[in-house]
């Protein structure tokens, strides 16, 4: 045999080498018997592999026990429907490393721990998928360091829940009609959730229970019926530029939670814009509270920094009961003001506020005095208007 075919030949093998150690894809339809069932998928696989799910509903409880890529594909009849027949879980998250995409979960049994989809593990992508009518409609337990994001989680009992999991990111999600909540994390931490909407949820819309070190940053909680953001027995969380509205409790709440940060929200057409009992060492700052009964509500909370915030067309711009906090800076601010910089404390903006600004620095020259509340040194004008230099 010539030199030149013995090359040919090697050349083929090592193609073929690259083939068998290669990943493969597998189709399942609902339309044929002989490749109806993911689970059977799932079982011929191995990681690595990927598996296309085409229209139908498949009536099975599937178990993802290997590093996976499903997906599911709208052939014409929507996306693939995973039905759980009332039993366990429809998707369970077992392999760390899966990939979730283009799936209907539905009908989980009734248990604490039952779900449309379950995620056991970590590094995983959850990603445009649906779940409805389950206990949870997506469940993290102890799992960290996954994506969930861009699913919609309809009329189930809980949306999309984190139990006793860490880093893990939830980010533009929609939870609506859900019997008790939108988003829930119990005793979990450095989570980030951001840019989701919690719309119209039985209870409350997002919902940090015994759960630290989290960033909540960006999403709307709008018409959600207690509470639109309620934090329970929760400690150095970080609520960054959330909207909270139109709730008939509370826009945010905070019951028996120490030494958490909330900055540029937005809470407004609450019976409380925000609410905090027996809450404690808490800064809030940059947020806008508006077209409420009671503008900040306080039963029994001290020691709270409250600073540079708008209270605007409420009723009751505060109620303090048993309650003695901070209401302006602690130290001086270098800010910039109309054209000017200047150096001063500064406190919060009150709409009914009718002191005077005597050297133009935006700052009132008498306090502001509201039941048992002083701030000692009042905006004249919007937060907005000030520019912290340093």
């Amino acid at each position: 045999m010539d030199r030149h075919k013995l090359l040919v030949l090697a050349a083929l093998a090592v193609v073929m080498a690259a083939g068998i150690s290669s990943s493969a894809t597998y189709i399942v339809s609902a339309k044929y018997l002989t490749d109806y069932s993911i689970q059977n998928a799932i079982k011929g696989a191995h990681d690595g592999d990927r598996i296309i799910v085409k229209s139908g509903v498949y009536r099975e409880n599937v178990n993802v026990t290997k590093r996976l890529i499903l997906i599911g594909v709208d052939t014409g009849g929507g996306i693939p429907i995973v039905d759980a027949g009332d039993k366990r879980s429809a998707i369970t998250l077992i392999a760390d490393g899966v990939w979730l995409q283009g799936f209907h979960a539905t009908n989980s049994g009734n248990g604490i721990s039952d779900a449309g989809i379950k995620v056991l593990s970590k590094e995983n992508r959850v990603r445009g998928n649906q779940v409805s009518n389950n206990s949870y409609g997506i469940y993290l337990v102890g799992a960290r360091e996954n994506m969930i994001m861009d699913n919609l989680a309809n009329r189930n009992d809980v949306g999309i829940a984190l139990q006793a999991s860490s880093n893990n990111t939830i980010k533009a999600n929609l939870a609506r009609n859900n019997s008790f909540g939108g988003f829930f994390l119990g005793s979990s931490q450095n989570n980030t959730v951001s840019g989701n909407t919690a719309w119209q949820n039985g209870w409350v819309g997002i919902f940090l229970s015994n759960s630290t070190s989290n960033l909540v940053d960006g999403n709307n909680a709008t018409k959600n019926d207690n509470q639109g953001i309620w934090l329970l027995d929760s400690c150095n969380n970080t609520l960054l530029r959330n909207t909270a509205k139109d709730s008939y409790i509370s826009g945010i709440r905070l019951l028996n939670s120490h030494c958490n940060a909330l900055t540029s929200c937005d809470s407004s057409g609450s019976l409380d814009g925000l609410c905090l009992e027996t809450s404690n060492n808490n800064t809030i700052s940059m947020c806008n509270i508006s077209w409420t009964s009671y503008g900040i509500y306080l039963d029994q909370s001290r020691d709270n920094k409250i600073f540079l915030n708008n209270l605007v067309k409420n009723i009751y711009d505060v109620y303090s009961w048993n309650s003695t906090n901070v209401w302006n800076t602690t130290r001086p601010r270098t800010y910039h003001y109309m054209g000017s910089i200047f150096w001063d404390y500064l406190g919060n903006y009150w709409d009914d506020y009718c002191g005077s600004d005597k050297f133009g620095s935006g700052v009132g020259n008498t306090s502001y005095f509201r039941d048992k509340v002083v701030d000692f040194r009042p905006l004249i004008s919007p937060f907005q208007n000030y520019r912290l230099l340093r």
